[in-house]
């Protein structure tokens, strides 16, 4: 029969070892210094959300928000679609609350682009994980050649409770953009400035607590037994 102590051990590891995660914030930027004065330009930030399971079931949030510009600015008249709201002036909200939600406005570039990005980090049924996606089009609404194997965007997300899986793509330097040559934007860097530990890290940090916690009578069992003997 399992003892009480046994019990809350187990419920206690079962907690300790969720990876389930709320959200997690990463903080991006994109050195946009060969887009001043480009003639591809005015330029636009293009942020796009996809509903993994194609229902529109509204369980994750993309929040985008703390744009600068390194010089340049935004120029306002936001494009919305789904469900996007907001402005890059005041920070930006999709949600999948339809099968694909974006949001796009024009910037004047400077040196360079940074964001803050808060993912929200729920599972999607059917195995399709929700995914963010982030492009920058030139004045004809084209995305910007990149490296990236579809799609040419610079940053995506796949969505999944145990944390995002993060890709990330530079310029493409042998395709030009719907005007003028070539543009050089290296890979975006992400940081992450909030979340949890790695999955593979609360299961061992749980793991010991949980194995001490069990441990921990049968030790004084022990020395009790040796205590006796030698007496």
């Amino acid at each position: 029969m399992l003892s009480l102590r046994t019990v809350l051990v187990v419920c206690a590891f079962c907690a300790i070892c969720r990876t389930a995660i709320a959200d997690v914030i990463y903080n991006v930027t994109l050195d946009t210094t060969s887009l001043v004065g480009h003639p591809a330009g005015p330029f636009y930030v293009f942020a796009e959300f996809t509903d993994g399971n194609g229902i529109g079931d509204a369980n994750n949030t993309a929040t985008l928000s703390n744009f600068t510009f390194g010089g340049g600015s935004a120029l306002g008249s936001p494009l919305l679609f789904g469900g996007a709201s907001g402005s890059l002036e005041t920070g930006v909200t999709i949600i999948d609350s339809s099968a694909l939600g974006f949001f796009a406005e024009q910037f004047a570039p400077g040196l360079q682009l940074s964001f803050s990005l808060d993912l929200t980090l729920n599972n999607d049924s059917g195995g399709t994980p929700d995914r963010f996606t982030f492009f920058l089009l030139d004045s004809s609404q084209v995305p910007l050649p990149t490296l990236a194997p579809s799609g040419d965007y610079f940053f995506g997300a796949d969505i999944y409770s145990t944390g995002p899986v993060l890709d990330a793509w530079g310029s493409d330097p042998s395709r030009a953009p719907s005007v003028g040559n070539p543009v050089s934007i290296g890979a975006p860097t992400t940081t992450l400035v909030s979340g949890v530990p790695e999955p593979a890290t609360i299961y061992s940090v749980g793991g010991a607590l949980a194995m001490l916690s069990v441990l921990r009578p049968s030790l004084r069992a022990r020395r009790g037994m040796l205590g006796k003997a030698r007496k």
